[in-house]
């Protein structure tokens, strides 16, 4: 027996095991930490994965393209077409297919905030020209508002 053991009763030494035990778990890590700690590191370079996907090649001159998205009966369609140095002429559309109506407001949103409004021309065709470079299209319909995925144009 040491002499720290003369000092301790049987219930402080009960007491001792008790924290001894409580300490050897704390200091444990749970199976749920270490698997989102190894997940975390999925993570580390998912802005520069991001921006591999979505790197678009820059439209040459002559270049048209074509974009469609949906959103259950909603459809959005954009077509794209250079429109000079850096420059892009969009066309922008968007029905509701199950109420056959076109949306009350389109805009193009660029990725600083900055929105867009596109009125329609004479002929109901809404078209802009925005600077080459990453773009989306909201739509507001009666029953809401729909947002095309980011795209560069």
């Amino acid at each position: 027996m040491s002499t720290n053991d003369e000092l301790y009763g049987e219930g402080d030494r009960q007491l001792i095991a008790i924290l001894a035990a409580l300490v050897q778990d704390e200091e444990s890590t749970p199976q749920a930490v270490l698997e989102a700690a190894s997940a975390i590191h999925d993570w580390v370079d998912v802005d520069a994965r991001l921006a591999e996907l979505t790197a678009d090649p820059v439209l040459t001159r002559g270049d048209e393209s074509a974009l469609a998205f949906a959103v259950g009966s909603i459809r959005l369609r954009v077509e794209i077409e250079p429109a000079g140095y850096r420059r892009r002429r969009l066309v922008l559309v968007a029905h509701d297919e199950d109420t056959v109506e076109a949306a009350e407001v389109i805009s193009a949103q660029f990725p600083n905030g900055q929105v867009i409004p596109v009125a329609p021309d004479r002929f109901g065709e809404r078209i802009t020209q925005v600077p080459a470079g990453t773009v989306r299209m909201i739509a507001v319909f009666p029953s809401g508002v729909v947002c095309s995925p980011w795209f560069t144009v």
